[in-house]
């Protein structure tokens, strides 16, 4: 099973070693502590069962009706991330402090952009992006660049299997997107959950996670938690 560890991750296959004779430079980015991927770097036909161990490790003292449920989910989260063009797909899903289910996805890709000028992809970025008035935007940096930031809410339809029925399932999202300088992409990384009450934590751990991206040779985590204090400023 693949665990979101200390492993760094890279556009395109992630567990294609990288050539050391290749001289290109690199980006990377490092997956947070405690998600499960959800095994878009493996090949399709080995999915379901790399999605079945999730299941079964996550939901060990669970039903087989329980185990059988949410491993379909995490099929339909993975192939609506793969169709997407995403890179990776990741799963939290832990217990809060007063016993609550609390749970997230993270999905990371990467677009083709003019990155030559990351502060003015940006600029254009959050001017865009603010056109949403349901999209709270603002601009952070972190060490690989500048940082537009997208907090909004959104409501899923899902079925209900024992009835039948759909039912909505509010989400809170948060959208990280960053022009990469010098690699002419656009790294994107959505964190979605249910769990409002756990969305400053949520915010944070994305935050983290987007200080780790490196190109090149650049070392992660140059500008400090600048990123993280921001969005604390942000929200509180």
């Amino acid at each position: 099973m693949t665990t979101a560890t200390d492993d760094r991750v890279e556009p395109g296959d992630p567990a294609e070693p990288v050539d050391p004779g290749d001289p290109g430079p690199r980006l990377s980015w490092r997956p947070p502590v405690h998600f499960h991927s959800l095994g878009l770097e493996l090949p399709e036909e080995e999915r379901p069962a790399h999605l079945a161990e999730i299941a079964a490790e996550i939901w060990s003292g669970g039903t087989e009706y329980q185990r059988t449920t949410v491993r379909g989910w995490y099929e339909d989260i993975a192939a609506a991330a793969a169709e997407d063009g995403a890179e990776y797909a990741g799963l939290y899903i832990g217990g809060t402090d007063d016993d609550r289910l609390t749970t997230a996805t993270l999905v990371v890709r990467t677009d083709p952009a003019h990155t030559g000028e990351p502060d003015a992809v940006a600029a254009a970025l959050e001017e865009l992006l603010s056109n949403d008035s349901a999209n709270h935007v603002f601009r952070q940096e972190a060490p690989a660049g500048p940082v537009v930031v997208v907090v909004s809410g959104l409501l899923v339809s899902l079925p209900d299997e024992e009835t039948g029925d759909r039912v909505e399932l509010p989400l809170c999202t948060v959208t990280a997107h960053l022009p990469v300088a010098g690699a002419d992409l656009l790294l994107t990384m959505q964190l979605s959950t249910p769990s409002a009450a756990e969305l400053p934590d949520y915010m944070a751990l994305l935050a983290g996670t987007v200080e780790t991206v490196s190109y090149g040779e650049e070392s992660a985590g140059a500008a400090g938690s600048a990123l993280a204090a921001g969005i604390e400023e942000a929200f509180g």
